[in-house]
């Protein structure tokens, strides 16, 4: 992950030993300690569901961002760093190439503002930026595979699956071929 403040551009890992799965004591944490309690979760449904959160591990200074739009800042940096480059003590790191190109490699539209005003009326619906970025990203084609995709959204009642079949239907219409 990286976060860009006044202090320059940060980079962290993403991974933390709290987010790596526990060992019990004298189980190896696989599927067969579920036979050892007969199946059971020892969490109730209600926190069960909270933990598929798309941002549930996010710090909250963070805005998540569509490939295309990934795309379109990272073009604007590199083309600031030509004008950078005469100065031979900035120089910038292969990863940002490699990330440019990844986000080049991974995008599915090319028309920015066109998509961001599709997937606006998400959020009115009540869902987060991060989920609204995931369907941006990965295209669903139903509804159903984006409640397969993001099952915090079967908790939120307020959902206007109308507003979410059209969005999808507009989002189709600028899918680039891959």
């Amino acid at each position: 992950m990286v976060q860009f403040s006044s202090d320059g551009p940060s980079f962290e890992s993403g991974v933390s030993s709290s987010s790596l799965p526990s060992q019990k004591s004298g189980g190896k944490g696989g599927k067969g300690d579920n036979v050892a309690n007969g199946g059971k979760s020892s969490q109730s449904k209600d926190s069960h569901s909270s933990d598929h959160r798309v941002d549930q591990k996010l710090p909250e200074n963070i805005k998540c961002l569509i490939d295309c739009e990934a795309v379109d800042i990272l073009q604007g940096i590199q083309e600031r760093m030509v004008m950078l480059s005469r100065d031979s003590t900035i120089k910038m790191p292969i990863s940002f190439d490699k990330g440019l190109q990844y986000a080049k490699s991974s995008t599915k539209y090319t028309d920015l503002h066109s998509i961001r005003r599709i997937l606006d009326p998400l959020a009115k619906c009540g869902l987060t930026d991060s989920e609204i970025c995931v369907i941006g990203n990965v295209c669903p084609e139903t509804i159903d595979e984006v409640f397969a995709l993001l099952p915090s959204l079967k908790d939120k009642r307020n959902i206007d699956r109308q507003v979410l079949k059209d969005s999808l239907s507009q989002l189709a219409k600028f899918r680039q071929s891959m």
